[in-house]
């Protein structure tokens, strides 16, 4: 926090996000007397201690204080694309874990880890779950894992066994044998998921309730494409309070955590199912959010003159959606305010090209008005 000129905003201290405090700041310059009457903690601390701007001149920095308000990664920088190591520093925070009841409580290495953007992967502590385990070399892996895929889009609301059956074995007319094959897969999940599972005994993870089966932990649990959406939410409340730089922070750890398209490798037959359309309305949202971040990080760039990186991260949208004109947009900026007035010529001619391919249309009024400037 800040008693001077700049500073943290309240946007991004975890009380704030969690809605446990309405925020004193918002963008605000806080002046002593304020921060005094407030019952923030780090602003009376630094009151007490005159210091600006914590990260900056204080000593002690990161203190235990700071660390109680505020997400570690925050102010901690992060590798490209997560391994299970980076996950283990990720989970030391509450805000990608979940299904913890205190704040101090630790996942430990026994948390469920779940990948869902890119491969479906599922790792128990830091062991990943192996097609092997899912059946034990008996059941069938791929249905297994798509329950499993379909359980945790269904969150709370869960589904009948009804529903599994139909999405899982609709070819099946005999109901006592395809209700047999449902619970020796439903038997297969719960076991890959709780390995020291006894013998009817309550799964911790996949639950029955009111006729419905439900992913309802009762322990901690990590799911990728749960903390992209959280951190692109934090990044646009950033953006609203007027904190660019904390933004890109939250835009970058976005990108970080998508691994590629949600449920990639889920078979097709599961997931475009007539009766249930559960997986393809959840890729495209999140694909949409993806292409976003990496517009609104190359507009940072160009907006702070890091023209090489803006049209790097201009042409990583373009990758993902090639008719993307604000994308095509934003690399002609980049690369005329950087003088390659050759390069914008460019890719004002691919844009044309992958408009036309794409979208059978021409360039809009304020995308030919940029290639008129330059010819």
């Amino acid at each position: 926090m800040s008693v001077g000129p700049c500073g943290i905003v309240c946007t991004i201290c975890r009380y704030f996000i969690r809605g446990l405090c309405s925020g004193c700041m918002r963008g605000d310059v806080c002046s002593p007397e304020r921060a005094l009457l407030s019952p923030c903690p780090i602003l009376q601390c630094a009151v007490a201690r005159t210091i600006p701007y914590c990260a900056r001149d204080c000593e002690d920095f990161p203190c235990a204080l700071f660390e109680q308000r505020f997400p570690r990664c925050w102010y901690q920088a992060t590798s490209r694309r997560p391994g299970v190591a980076q996950l283990d520093e990720w989970c030391s925070s509450d805000l990608p874990m979940q299904g913890i009841t205190s704040e101090s409580q630790q996942p430990g290495r026994e948390g469920l880890r779940i990948f869902c953007l890119g491969p479906f992967r599922v790792y128990l502590g830091s062991e990943e779950i192996t097609d092997d385990d899912w059946g034990q070399g008996k059941g069938p892996t791929h249905k297994i894992k798509a329950m499993f895929a379909y359980l945790l889009c269904q969150k709370g609301r869960g589904a009948r066994k009804e529903t599994l059956i139909d999405l899982l074995w609709p070819e099946q007319v005999d109901y006592d044998q395809a209700s047999a094959r449902f619970h020796q897969a439903l038997h297969y999940l719960r076991r890959a998921l709780e390995p020291d599972l006894t013998s009817r005994a309550a799964s911790s993870y996949i639950r029955y309730e009111r006729g419905r089966y439900c992913f309802d932990p009762l322990k901690p649990y990590w799911i990728d494409a749960d903390v992209f959406e959280s951190y692109c939410r934090r990044a646009r409340e950033c953006s609203r309070y007027g904190d660019p730089e904390a933004a890109m922070l939250y835009w970058d750890m976005a990108l970080d955590v998508y691994g590629g398209d949600f449920m990639a490798d889920i078979p097709i037959d599961y997931t475009q199912n007539r009766l249930h359309d559960w997986c393809l309305p959840r890729r495209h949202r999140l694909g949409e959010l993806y292409l976003a971040a990496l517009l609104e990080i190359a507009r940072y760039h160009r907006n702070i003159h890091e023209y090489g990186s803006g049209v790097r991260y201009a042409r990583a949208a373009l990758d993902v959606e090639p008719a993307s004109e604000p994308a095509h947009r934003l690399a002609i900026q980049c690369l005329i305010e950087n003088g390659q007035l050759d390069s914008a010529i460019h890719q004002y001619r691919v844009c044309e090209a992958e408009l036309v391919q794409y979208e059978n249309r021409t360039p809009s009024e304020e995308t030919r008005f940029l290639y008129e400037q330059l010819v």
